[in-house]
């Protein structure tokens, strides 16, 4: 086959179809031998021998070659089937994931991108009164890909690798690839009201 193929790139069905052909020609052959000639006990030989070839190449027939037009069909229908309800599957899943989905954004002012970065960060580090986080994630992305997906700064949208560009993945990340806040956005400091007495 890799010697036909070299000359006859993507014909490999063809290929299968003249040596399954080949084969099942000389079973016939061999099986309709006189029984009473002296060809007939030889070609006994081979006949298993063909058999068990042609049972390997319907293992590999992608083409249904070696199937009944029946046995074809049924199986196409089977695989409609499937994926009807694959379809149904993924339509479900599809409805529930964009079922959050809006077609506004909400527009963070253009100059204030890393102001409020900083604030998120800070809600990252916020605690309630039984020292439970307020909010708390295993890893960065969910914050990123919030700020990607719901906001906009100035008239543009976010790339998320300029999200995720705030948000090391792990504390003892190599920061200098990360982007810092300046100082002079950070605008705002959040802190919890004191206890009244």
């Amino acid at each position: 086959m890799a010697f036909y193929l070299k000359s006859n790139p993507d014909d490999e069905e063809n290929f299968f179809n003249y040596v399954y052909d080949i084969v099942t020609n000389r079973i016939k052959h061999f099986k309709r031998l006189d029984p009473f000639s002296e060809k007939y006990a030889s070609g006994l030989v081979y006949i298993p021998k063909l058999e068990t070839f042609v049972a390997f190449l319907k293992t590999i027939d992608q083409w249904h070659k070696t199937q009944a037009i029946e046995s074809v069909i049924s199986d196409k229908n089977k695989l409609i089937d499937q994926l009807q309800k694959r379809i149904i599957e993924l339509e479900s899943q599809l409805k529930e994931a964009t079922k959050y989905d809006t077609i506004e954004k909400i527009v963070i002012d253009k100059s204030g991108l890393p102001v409020f970065i900083h604030l998120l960060k800070q809600f990252q580090r916020l605690t309630l009164p039984n020292d439970n986080k307020l909010t708390r994630s295993q890893t960065q992305s969910p914050w990123y890909k919030m700020i990607a997906k719901y906001f906009q700064h100035g008239e543009n949208n976010i790339p998320i690798g300029t999200a995720q560009n705030y948000f090391p993945s792990q504390k003892d990340t190599d920061f200098t690839k990360y982007l810092n806040i300046d100082e002079k956005d950070k605008l705002f400091e959040i802190v919890p009201i004191p206890k009244k007495k």
